[in-house]
């Protein structure tokens, strides 16, 4: 089953019998070769270095083994067959077909040896050719055979009851562990679900560890996002609605008017259609610009631009408006400012819109200062005009169709959309832009790279 509890669990089962059977593997390697160990350390403490050359000496003189139980008695320190066969070693020689020939121990003559009695059997050598085997068979090896055994037998029965309880113990900790990981993913499985049929900003509230937190962290923010572009998007379409209904209907209502007889057919109410339809123009070409721009699909046309210039020809075009209104409005450029390598049209166009926007809010006999510095590598412009700005509208000025007391600002014209577009512009710039208020002022400005 892909589930993460099954494989959580199968994980922990194969890391307890991995350790089992390496224990097993170990103690079974280690009991063998202390068994051995001991065994050679006997035979070598009870072991004749003459015996040999004393039996080859006897084969050589005789021509066989007949009558070699004689030697093997005498060098065994045994007071003959009988008190050999009960206690001590047994000393057996074998011909070269493996069969017993003489013994201390005459019950074994006859027998055939086993092939480790063989592989540890000495040779007799005579005249450059073997003629037999002497073998010490000691009757303590096979019982320490037997103790090995049943060591052996008992440490695995005393391993397989543990990997009996390792089994246990790894179903138990891996179902609970994966228990306590799966909980909170299931939740954010039945939370995004929920988000998919159309729930945005669903928020789920998960405990584990590190990593889970921060996935849930990412899915609630996501989902927050999601609900506020829904209702931005819902917003936007209002507003754009109404915006395109507003000089329809004039449009409308105005030719009706005039194809019905009730206004005159003149240029003055025509002026009034006609600049009607300059501002669906210039509201479907601002929408245009923002999409592209928002899309990254708008082109720039960079150039080497002097800070200095940007702001002495937005000053020169807004004052003629600027005294209009008694605004008194005033540049402060640092000098020698480097050039900047940008699209001066599209950040003239940024200027203008901060320009408007600042005219629109500041009152008479306030002032309009236009800035230009160097900071960290960047030249940070910025607008400053007479008068305070809430925080919730420094944070959404920038927002498409978003106004400050929405209703009154839009009978005094506008889109809507000048900060959006000039946000988007200098994001193209790689640079960023923001809002600010300060004592009795509202600031606007933004940075474009060097």
């Amino acid at each position: 089953m892909n589930r993460l509890w099954v494989r959580l669990s199968a994980a922990f089962l194969l890391v307890a019998w991995v350790g089992i059977g390496a224990v097993a593997l170990i103690v079974r390697q280690a009991t063998e070769a202390g068994f051995r160990q001991y065994l050679d350390q006997r035979e070598a403490a009870g072991g004749n270095p003459d015996q040999v050359a004393r039996l080859q000496a006897y084969y050589a003189a005789q021509g066989g083994w007949q009558g070699a139980e004689a030697v093997l008695y005498a060098r065994s320190g045994e007071g003959g067959a009988h008190s050999s066969s009960r206690r001590g070693a047994q000393l057996l020689i074998a011909g070269t077909n493996g069969v017993v020939q003489a013994a201390t121990d005459p019950a074994a003559v006859g027998e055939m040896l086993t092939s480790d009695e063989l592989a540890e059997a000495a040779p007799l050598v005579v005249d450059g050719r073997t003629v037999g085997w002497l073998v010490r068979r000691t009757p303590g090896e096979a019982a320490l055979g037997a103790a090995e055994t049943a060591f052996l037998a008992e440490a695995n029965r005393w391993l397989l009851a543990a990997a009996g309880g390792a089994t246990a113990l790894s179903l138990l900790v891996g179902a609970a562990l994966a228990w306590a990981i799966a909980r909170p993913l299931r939740m954010l499985t039945a939370a995004a679900q929920r988000l998919t049929a159309g729930r945005l900003g669903e928020q789920v509230t998960v405990r584990g560890t590190l990593e889970i937190n921060d996935l849930a962290d990412a899915f609630n923010a996501m989902s927050r996002d999601l609900a506020a572009g829904e209702a931005l998007r819902q917003r936007m379409a209002a507003d754009v609605a109404h915006e395109l209904r507003t000089p329809v209907s004039v449009l409308r209502g105005h030719l009706e008017a005039m194809m019905d007889g009730v206004y005159p057919l003149d240029s003055d109410h025509l002026a009034v259609a006609y600049d009607q339809t300059i501002h669906l123009a210039r509201l479907v070409e601002d929408l245009r610009l923002l999409t592209q721009a928002e899309m990254r699909r708008l082109p720039l046309e960079r150039d080497a631009v002097i800070p200095a210039e940007l702001v002495a020809q937005a000053v020169e075009a807004f004052s003629p408006l600027a005294l209009d209104a008694g605004i008194r409005l005033e540049q402060q450029v640092q000098a020698d400012l480097p050039a900047l390598w940008a699209d001066a049209t599209r950040i003239r166009q940024v200027l203008d819109n901060l320009l408007t926007n600042a005219l629109r809010h500041t009152p008479a006999g306030g002032a309009i200062v236009i800035t230009a510095v160097r900071r960290d590598g960047c030249v940070r412009f910025s607008v400053s005009n007479t008068g305070s700005l809430a925080d919730e509208d420094a944070q959404r000025a920038f927002e498409p169709f978003w106004r400050a007391e929405a209703a009154r600002e839009r009978d005094r014209g506008g889109s809507g959309l000048g900060l959006a577009i000039s946000r988007q512009f200098v994001l193209l710039h790689g640079g960023r832009i923001w809002a600010e208020r300060r004592d009795q002022e509202t600031v606007f400005a933004f940075e474009l790279p060097l």
